[in-house]
């Protein structure tokens, strides 16, 4: 695989095409806590990744001309459905300090429209959900772990629940025999841009593991979310709280002792208590 191959595959296709300018010299202050360079983006990666930031900054942050002008523009389903999350979450809230019918009713609103953005972001073919590249209006193929991004959005009543659950725990995903413990890597080993020590392309995460186990917890699965909690708290058992861990080994990689790591183990811990 080409250096463009080592972070990232939903956004291969649509950063691809982005040509970098002119930047000034930087630092790779990332690179001081992991002990190989590879667990990081690539130089020619993160010059794609500042040179875009370069274009927001002189667009001024000015929304209708990034959505006009910008290279990159991509609808992100795990963010959104994180989001749809943080709004119920709002919500809550909303009825304990009792506020007003209009300002609930809006709160409804958003995660409604969230859940259908979502539903038209699926892909029968890969029971997944998949990121849409608007710039060619097409999506980004990919099996990874923003694939299962209406668990984390999802109610009780969602018809794709199952297929979900299904593939999350198939030997595509967290139900592969050659996995260390049966966590979903960040990319499915059967993605041909798999990489098992590269950032985002095949690593397990605790903070994701984390997620999905609350989804699992929110529709009422407590078996399979037991299953993901106890393997993870087996993981972070066995080495210091990594911020992402190599799928069959098990070996700890990225920055040690983080703190979200640390904070989703206390948060496994108690609900055992």
């Amino acid at each position: 695989m080409g250096e463009r191959y080592r972070q990232l595959p939903r956004w291969d296709k649509a950063l691809e095409p982005v040509e970098v300018g002119e930047l000034p010299p930087y630092e790779r202050y990332d690179l001081r806590f992991v002990d190989e360079a590879s667990e990081r983006p690539t130089k020619e990666e993160y010059d794609r990744y500042l040179w875009l930031v370069e274009l927001l900054r002189k667009a001024s942050y000015e929304e209708a001309v990034i959505q006009r002008s910008h290279p990159f523009l991509v609808k992100d389903v795990l963010f959104s459905a994180i989001l749809v999350a943080a709004n119920e979450a709002l919500l809550s809230l909303a009825g304990l300090v009792e506020a007003p019918d209009e300002d609930r009713a809006r709160i409804e609103d958003w995660i409604s429209r969230g859940r259908r953005g979502l539903e038209d972001c699926w892909e029968p073919e890969l029971d997944l959900c998949l990121d849409h590249d608007l710039r060619v209006d097409k999506p980004l193929h990919a099996r990874t772990i923003a694939g299962f991004a209406p668990l984390v959005a999802a109610h009780a009543g969602s018809e794709r629940l199952d297929a979900l659950q299904e593939n999350l725990f198939s030997p595509a995903f967290a139900g592969n025999g050659a996995l260390r413990w049966p966590l979903p890597p960040s990319t499915s080993p059967d993605e041909a841009r798999f990489n098992p020590r590269a950032y985002w392309r095949g690593p397990v995460w605790p903070i994701i593991s984390w997620l999905i186990w609350r989804s699992l917890k929110r529709i009422g699965e407590k078996e399979r979310a037991d299953i993901l909690r106890d393997a993870a708290l087996e993981q972070l058992a066995s080495a210091s709280f990594a911020e992402y861990y190599e799928p069959f080994t098990g070996e700890p990689l990225g920055s040690d002792d983080q703190s979200w790591t640390a904070a989703v183990a206390l948060d496994w811990l108690a609900e055992g208590t």
